[in-house]
């Protein structure tokens, strides 16, 4: 009997242990989540941040949420988690911050009040850098941000915003962060606390486009028997002809200048037409093709013929006359020219923009002058402007003489007669260099056929 009264004993003991065991099991669940009970769930919640870049410094993090309680909001704490759980209530205390927040500088450690939107109460927040109670910044992670204000306004269940900035990105890219938010009723973060939501966020790699753009450059010369600065002479190089320009029968009378409608010759002007993306401008240059003959084969000369040299009878410093088979070259020195007294040389009349079609700009005309200076990218260079100076060119058709007059060297020598490379926009779309040719003769010129050929180069400096 003793026996059976002991095992009786025996059993009852561990059926007692058992039912506590039990009770204390169902009574678990309300006790873990009696601290998140304390908190109204925010609905609606995002986070957009200004850059998703790794690391990046001076971020701006905009949250935007609808309050699930309609009492006072003068704290709010933000704390940045590895995992969104991590950001629940309770949880907090095993938040592990973002990788970098914890890095000099990193995270929140920065952090300035940026802006708010749609709260009631006039009174703005402020970030707290020493917080109290249930928010206290980290010094080690960086990883909450407190702010509160003191405004006891009851707020509406409608959607409003706060931002921060000069937040440093997490520095892992590819990886997923979460930020949760608080908000308590005081504006030292203690009971009753009143929402909570948790929001997420991300830095990625940057994806880097590569692409490259060739360096363009067309350059082409010919005629045309445009005499303005507005007409299109040609849509581009393909559809630019003409290889001569005539200048005619020249007359001691007259200084005979490109275009010549009249005593034989063929109304056109010369124009070098110029496309270039060129960072740095591009020049256009010319140089006097040598012919066969003797001396002075750069000029307008009668080919193959021998024309005079310093030291024959009549013939001045520089190897001229006025009685052998060549023109006498104007020289590197810009000449207005007197009828009749031997000379030849060009000028640039001035610069088309008629196939321009990437922008807009104008040169002058024979009825206007642009007194804040001409607007096209290619400009004619000192020496060889036909009309003005910078600031008042003008464009001068036929029959009217260039005033500043005209400049040839016979040399061979490249010499630059325009450029953008002084322009404040150097690439130069399709426009026309507006080339003037000019000769006069001497009553002592000898008759015959005159021709003088030019060799232009284009420059590009990328």
């Amino acid at each position: 009997m003793k026996s059976a009264r002991f095992s009786k004993h025996v059993y009852k003991i561990p059926l007692l242990m058992a039912c506590l065991l039990l009770v204390g099991a169902s009574l678990a669940p309300l006790l873990v989540s009696r601290k998140a009970e304390a908190y109204n769930q925010i609905t609606s919640r995002s986070l957009t941040t200004s850059s998703g870049v790794p690391g990046k410094t001076g971020v701006t993090y905009k949250f935007t949420f609808t309050p699930a309680s309609t009492g006072t909001v003068q704290g709010i704490k933000l704390i940045a988690c590895k995992s969104a759980v991590e950001t629940y209530p309770g949880n907090t205390g095993t938040c592990v911050a973002p990788d970098g927040f914890s890095l000099a500088g990193g995270g929140f450690a920065n952090v300035t009040y940026g802006s708010q939107n749609n709260w009631q109460g006039a009174t703005a927040f402020a970030v707290d850098t020493t917080g109290a109670n249930d928010c206290t910044p980290s010094a080690a992670n960086h990883n909450i941000i407190c702010a509160n204000r003191t405004d006891a306004t009851a707020q509406t269940l409608t959607s409003r915003d706060i931002s921060f900035t000069t937040i440093k990105n997490p520095t892992t890219a590819n990886t997923a962060f979460y930020i949760g938010i608080y908000t308590y009723t005081d504006n030292a973060y203690t009971a009753p606390e009143e929402d909570f939501g948790a929001t997420a966020s991300a830095v990625v790699q940057t994806l880097t486009t590569n692409a490259a753009v060739a360096e363009v450059l067309n350059f082409c010369v010919g005629s045309t028997t445009v005499d303005d600065t507005t007409t299109s002479i040609a849509t581009d190089c393909t559809s630019l002809s003409g290889t001569s320009i005539n200048l005619g029968t020249l007359d001691t009378s007259v200084i005979t200048q490109s275009p010549v409608p009249d005593n034989g010759g063929d109304n056109k002007n010369a124009v070098a037409l110029v496309r270039s993306n060129a960072g740095n401008g591009v020049t256009v240059a010319y140089d006097a093709i040598q012919q066969s003959g003797t001396n002075h084969q750069g000029t307008l000369r009668i080919s193959g013929q021998t024309c005079n040299t310093t030291g024959d009878p009549g013939v001045d410093a520089n190897g001229n006359t006025k009685t052998d088979p060549c023109i006498n070259a104007a020289g590197t020195v810009q000449t207005v020219f007197t009828a009749g007294s031997e000379m030849f040389g060009m000028t640039v009349g001035g610069i088309n923009s008629g196939s321009t079609t990437s922008y807009s700009c104008q040169y002058g005309d024979v009825t206007a002058s642009i007194a804040a200076g001409d607007t096209c990218n290619m400009k004619p260079l000192a020496g060889y402007i036909c009309d003005g100076g910078a600031g008042t060119e003008t464009y001068d058709e036929h029959p009217t003489l260039c005033p500043n007059g005209y400049a040839w060297d016979e040399s061979g020598a490249a010499v630059n007669i325009a450029s953008s490379s002084s322009s404040t926009i150097k690439q130069v779309d399709d426009e026309a260099i507006m080339i003037k040719y000019a000769a006069t003769p001497q009553i002592t010129t000898p008759f015959g056929p005159y021709q003088a050929q030019t060799d232009f180069i284009a420059v590009p400096t990328y």
